[in-house]
């Protein structure tokens, strides 16, 4: 099986009482629909099917024993929420707790696709690489 195209690339959109329909850019790995969740720093991760079927087994593989682990999986699995490409609507928890409210940005991050708000979005993007990669020492590119 081929590799699943990267998700790539920085649109802005408005997201009101409507739903959203992912733009041209991002449909290839959505044709079959996507999975949308809570995620890391802030925003939602919108996850084509292999990739969420990927994260979602190593999710339900994290150690029971810690809490931390528990506490992870149940956030993530407790949000996530199907979508098709043409009707992505989250919900008023899911845009509250990424404090989108209108002005958003859609976000290609590799095997998954991001939602920001605006302002989240400003902050990250300000960020330096050369500083993020010296943060990661050996594990950087």
């Amino acid at each position: 099986m081929p590799d699943a195209p990267l998700l790539l690339g920085t649109i802005p959109l408005m997201l009101g009482a409507d739903p959203l329909r992912l733009p041209d850019p991002f449909l290839r790995p959505f044709v079959d629909g996507g999975v949308m969740t809570l995620w890391l720093d802030g925003c939602l991760a919108l996850w084509p099917p292999l990739a969420w079927a990927t994260v979602a087994r190593r999710i339900a593989e994290l150690p029971l024993a810690s809490a931390d682990a528990r506490a992870f999986a149940r956030v993530v699995f407790a949000s996530a929420t199907p979508f098709t490409p043409d009707r992505i609507l989250p919900s008023v928890e899911l845009r509250t707790a990424a404090a989108i409210d209108g002005d958003a940005v859609l976000v290609g991050a590799g095997d998954r696709a991001e939602l920001w708000s605006r302002e989240r979005w400003d902050a990250v993007s300000r960020l330096r690489l050369d500083d993020l990669a010296a943060a990661l020492g050996d594990a950087a590119v």
